[in-house]
């Protein structure tokens, strides 16, 4: 079946931002300046109390064998909602077409201004800002919901043995994608993460591309 194209923005590096996303449309992320990370959540755009919650989706995952941790295809909002959000059903990095178990995402937490004073950088930009301004886009303030459980698209980090998080660069590679078809009317909101000191962007934040498609009648 043919997509047509609904919206099609480029979110500028170290940007937070929104999206709606009707039921039943694709919201398709593109790496189109090469290795970068989305951090991501959903909302129902019906009821903004629900949300994506993604060590509920991970734990289901790895407990019904299609994947976990690293890799989604179902993403389940938190309880006591817990109704499907959206399903990937495209993704050549997190099904293992651009390296092994943990090569593809990650569903942690993002950066924050405690986090990276915690690593010696004072007043770098991090995820936690964006996520203020694109909650701020929809009436919303940041406390106004859990913004820590995040799918983090493209992210190459993993648990160590020691118990701390290890990365390395991203394995996207440019124009790579991933689509989430929308199992409800859903707002996405997304930082383009604004890390430059560590590996998770190649150590240069750079701009993603975001489109919302519809199959065509």
């Amino acid at each position: 079946m043919l997509l047509d194209l609904v919206k099609d923005i480029v979110a500028p590096k170290a940007s937070g931002g929104t999206l709606h996303i009707k039921k039943g449309q694709i919201f398709r992320v593109i790496a189109h300046e090469g290795k970068q990370v989305l951090d991501l959540t959903f909302l129902n755009a019906n009821n903004y109390k629900e949300h994506y919650a993604s060590e509920l989706s991970a734990f289901l995952a790895s407990l019904s064998g299609t994947g976990g941790y690293y890799s989604l295809r179902n993403l389940y909002s938190k309880p006591p909602f817990e109704n499907l959000m959206a399903t990937v059903v495209d993704d050549i990095v997190g099904s293992g077409g651009r390296g092994g178990d943990t090569g593809g995402h990650f569903m942690m937490c993002h950066c924050s201004n405690r986090l990276l004073d915690h690593l010696g950088f004072p007043g770098t930009r991090t995820c936690s800002d964006n996520f203020a301004d694109a909650f701020a886009q929809i009436g919303l303030k940041q406390e106004d919901t859990f913004d820590e459980t995040i799918f983090n698209v493209w992210m190459q980090s993993w648990i160590a043995e020691d118990g701390g998080m290890a990365s390395l660069p991203p394995l996207v590679e440019k124009d790579d994608s991933i689509d989430f078809r929308a199992e409800m009317d859903l707002i996405a909101v997304y930082s383009v993460c604004p890390d430059e000191t560590s590996p998770c962007n190649d150590f240069e934040a750079k701009s993603l591309k975001l489109q919302v498609l519809q199959f065509s009648v």
